[in-house]
């Protein structure tokens, strides 16, 4: 199992925000509620994560394993995500 270090987990939520902010959402109003209630995180066999918003797919991190032992994260936003 693959642990996301802080760095990563960090720029997960910078373009959590961004994402929301570009659906027109102002995430420093968001109460913690309002969070529950519309955020939602797939979590996959392979470690891949999908993050969605009110059902719609925002954000889609997947794990890369090198050779060396080593994880990288790739993440795709709602427009690198193919059409549902």
């Amino acid at each position: 199992m693959s642990k996301m270090s802080q760095s990563v987990a960090a720029r997960v939520e910078e373009l959590l925000r961004e994402q929301l902010s570009e659906l027109g959402i102002d995430v420093n109003k968001l109460e913690p509620h309002e969070i529950v209630e519309n955020m939602k995180c797939d979590v996959f066999s392979d470690e891949s994560m999908i993050y969605y918003w009110k059902g719609e797919p925002v954000l889609r991190v997947e794990p890369e394993s090198a050779e060396d032992g080593t994880t990288s994260w790739r993440m795709f936003t709602k427009d690198d995500l193919p059409a549902q």
